[in-house]
């Protein structure tokens, strides 16, 4: 199971993307977690930070799951 301390949602012209979805991430601080499609849980949303403040494996899975979602 995912903690979820952080969340990344990527917005944009993304060919899986579907109507009202977003892919988004979950993880925790050393940057294990999960790639997802829906709506993410935005009730839970803490505050915005951004993408220099996040610890260094998130921001490492952020990248390569950015690069692989847009064939980079």
């Amino acid at each position: 199971m995912i903690a979820g301390r952080y969340t990344v949602v990527f917005t944009g012209l993304l060919s899986i993307k579907k109507p009202g979805e977003y892919p988004y991430l979950t993880m925790d601080e050393v940057g294990e977690g999960a790639f997802r499609h829906g709506l993410p849980p935005y009730e839970t949303f803490g505050s915005e930070i951004p993408f220099q403040d996040l610890p260094e494996g998130c921001r490492r899975f952020v990248l390569e799951t950015y690069r692989e979602a847009w064939d980079l």
